[in-house]
């Protein structure tokens, strides 16, 4: 019997993780904007949360939903390592993201991204 039940965890279909890989082709603050001098953001599924990735740092970014009118997924990054957010991907592949530092800066930005996973 045990082995049963392994073998039917093994088997059973597991759901798939989603990723991104964001490229920032703008990115505006302080009333002026930009060429994106940074990399591509990598955005992944871990679990419940997500890990957004970009130029040698990591944050933890939750769902905060998905809006069925536009397709849009919505994830809120809190408060960590100086800085809090929100990125909006959709279904089309573009990509915006809100930053906000400490003090009085906030910076917006406009890409695209391409599907990795699930």
């Amino acid at each position: 019997m045990k082995h049963v039940a392994l073998a039917v965890l093994a088997l059973s279909p597991a759901p798939a993780l989603a990723g991104f890989e964001c490229t920032v082709e703008r990115q505006c603050g302080g009333g002026t904007c930009e060429p994106y001098p940074g990399g591509a953001f990598a955005i992944e599924q871990t679990g419940d949360t997500w890990t957004v990735s970009a130029d040698g740092q990591s944050w933890q970014a939750f769902d905060a939903g998905y809006i069925e009118d536009t397709g849009e997924l919505v994830l809120v990054m809190p408060p960590q390592a100086g800085m809090s957010g929100m990125i909006s991907i959709y279904p089309q592949g573009q990509f915006i993201f809100t930053a906000h530092a400490a003090g009085p800066v906030a910076i917006s930005g406009e890409g695209a991204c391409v599907a990795t996973g699930g």
